[in-house]
């Protein structure tokens, strides 16, 4: 009776056992198969990038419109004498050339050239001519704007004056040389890198120091008193 009640508890604790055993695996095999959660791809948009600021348009203007080195300005224009030494003379030729060199965007240091064809009035039948030429330094201020440049500056030289006049069976020949002093000032237009074309205007006080007269082969010189003579130009001009 024992044995049969022992082997009885034997095949009680076998089976629970064994339910025990099937109830711990089924979760296990039920459990689907967790895969990885897909990582999201990363985002291929590129940042946006920065542009810099463009400079004022003022500002690159005036830094595009000028270089440095060798300048040459030709100018052709109108002269005038002014006051008492301009009497019986009206508007003539005037020819002129700077040369030298753009050392900064504000600054150049010119050798000038002018040469004027002074326009005589004289009676009929008599024949007269009269040339200026003055050579001296030019420099000049630059003021260079959005859309123009401004030109300015002194002048201070040398000048030489010849003239004739003859008819009737005279001949007269005149002469002068001195100093002279003046200034230019001018408005220019860019039309390139480097090219600008305007207008100058240039006012010249010729101080003689002596003046000499050949009347049918005599000569008569003096160098003391002697008036100045002013003369202003207005010219076309190339800067290049």
């Amino acid at each position: 009776m024992r044995s049969n009640r022992t082997h009885g508890m034997n095949a009680l604790v076998a089976a629970l056992a064994l339910v025990s055993a099937r109830a711990a695996a089924e979760p296990a095999a039920a459990e689907p198969a967790t895969e990885p959660a897909a990582t999201a791809p990363a985002s291929t948009t590129q940042p946006t990038p920065r542009v810099a600021a463009a400079p004022a348009s003022g500002a690159r203007a005036t830094r595009a419109t000028w270089q440095e080195g060798f300048m040459v300005v030709p100018m052709i224009g109108i002269n005038s004498i002014l006051g008492d030494s301009g009497q019986n003379t009206g508007p003539g030729l005037r020819v002129g050339l700077l040369a030298g060199s753009r050392l900064t965007e504000l600054f150049s240091l010119n050798v000038g050239f002018a040469f004027d064809l002074v326009n005589l009035d004289v009676p009929t039948g008599a024949d007269a001519s009269r040339y200026v030429l003055d050579v001296g330094f030019n420099p000049l201020f630059h003021f260079p704007l959005q859309s123009l440049e401004i030109v300015a500056g002194p002048l201070a030289g040398a000048f030489v004056d010849y003239g004739s006049l003859g008819g009737g069976g005279l001949s007269v020949d005149t002469w002068a040389y001195g100093w002279t002093a003046g200034a230019n000032a001018g408005v220019l237009f860019p039309v390139g890198t480097k090219v600008r074309l305007g207008g100058l205007a240039n006012f010249h006080l010729r101080n003689p120091l002596n003046i000499c007269v050949t009347a049918n082969g005599r000569d008569t010189c003096s160098s003391n008193e002697l008036d100045s003579v002013k003369t202003i130009a207005l010219s076309f001009a190339a800067f290049l």
